[in-house]
C-alpha cells in the first residue's frame, strides 16, 4: 500500500527554521523521508537543527542568510540544490511581528515596511524564486504559515493582521498561477501555539482561560502545525492547492461561553 505521507526523495527548504514552529516542520520533513534545507539569520541555532535532521538519517544544509533581503534569496535556493540535490518542497515560517506592532495611531510607515517585508515580501520572493527550480522538476509544493489575526479585526496588530492576510491572498493568486505547472501553494493558519513569544506574554490566568475556551482543551504545541505542514506536501494532499487549513483546536472566533 501506497504510503501517502512518504516524502522519500523529496528535498525540502524551511525558511524561518531556527525557531520553535520552524525546527518542528524541518524535523517532521525529515521523519517522512526528505532531504531539509534550514534557512534563518541565527546560524548557531540552524546548526542544530540540522543536526537533528542529519540524525534522523537525512541530509541537511544549514544556510544562514536574512531573507528579508531579497538578494540573498536567490543564494538560499541555489545552495540548496547545489547540497541537496534539487528542490521540491518550500515552507515559508518566517513571519512574526518582529517587535514593531502598535495601535493604529502610534503606528510608523517603519513598522508597517518592516512587518510586510517579513510576512508578505520575503514569502513572496522565497515562492518565485523555489518555484522556477520546481517547474524544471515537473511540479512541487509550497506552503506559508498564517494566523487568525488575518481574517478578523486585529487591535494592535494592524500591520501583522494586514499583512498575513495579503499572504493568505498570495497563497491564492500563486496556486491559480502555478497550478498548470504541478507546483501547489497552500497555506496553514496557525492559533495559538506554545512558543517562546506566547509564554513570554501568558500569565497563569491567561492561560487556563485560553485553554477553557479552547474546544479541544489544551494550546497548540509546534509540532500541530508541523503535522498540518506535512499533510500539505505529502501526496495525499496531491489534488490540493490553494487551499487553507486552520490548526487551532476548534478556537475560531468563538466567543467567551461558560460550559454548564
Amino acid at each position: 500500500m501506497k504510503d501517502l505521507l512518504s516524502l522519500n526523495g523529496k528535498v525540502a527548504l524551511v525558511a524561518g527554521a531556527s525557531k520553535e514552529m520552524g525546527g518542528a516542520v524541518a524535523r517532521m520533513l525529515a521523519e517522512h523521508g526528505a532531504d531539509v534545507a534550514v534557512a534563518a539569520r541565527s546560524a548557531d541555532k540552524l546548526a542544530r537543527v540540522a543536526e537533528e535532521i542529519r540524525a534522523l538519517g537525512r541530509r541537511s544544509a544549514a544556510i544562514a542568510a536574512d531573507l528579508t533581503q531579497v538578494d540573498q534569496i536567490g543564494s538560499t535556493i541555489e545552495r540548496t540544490v547545489r547540497e541537496l540535490g534539487g528542490l521540491d518542497i518550500l515552507v515559508n515560517v518566517l513571519g512574526g511581528g518582529a517587535g514593531s506592532t502598535a495601535w493604529a495611531l502610534r503606528m510608523t510607515e517603519r513598522m508597517w515596511d518592516d512587518v510586510f517585508t517579513l510576512n508578505v515580501k520575503a514569502p513572496m520572493f522565497l515562492s518565485v524564486a523555489a518555484a522556477k527550480m520546481m517547474k524544471e522538476r515537473g511540479g512541487g509544493s509550497i506552503v506559508n504559515i498564517s494566523t487568525s489575526a488575518a481574517t478578523g479585526a486585529a487591535p494592535r496588530l494592524t500591520n501583522y493582521g494586514a499583512a498575513k492576510a495579503g499572504l493568505e491572498q498570495l497563497t491564492e493568486t500563486l496556486a491559480a498561477e502555478w497550478g498548470r505547472f504541478r507546483i501547489r501553494v497552500n497555506v496553514v493558519v496557525s492559533g495559538n501555539i506554545y512558543t517562546a513569544n506566547l509564554r513570554s506574554i501568558l500569565r497563569p490566568d491567561i492561560e487556563q482561560q485560553l485553554i477553557d475556551r479552547t474546544p479541544l482543551g489544551r494550546i497548540g504545541e509546534p509540532e500541530d502545525i508541523a503535522a498540518a505542514v506535512l499533510y500539505f506536501v505529502s501526496p495525499a494532499a496531491s489534488w490540493v492547492t490553494g487551499a487553507k487549513l486552520v490548526v487551532d483546536g476548534g478556537l475560531g472566533n468563538i466567543r467567551p461561553f461558560e460550559m454548564k
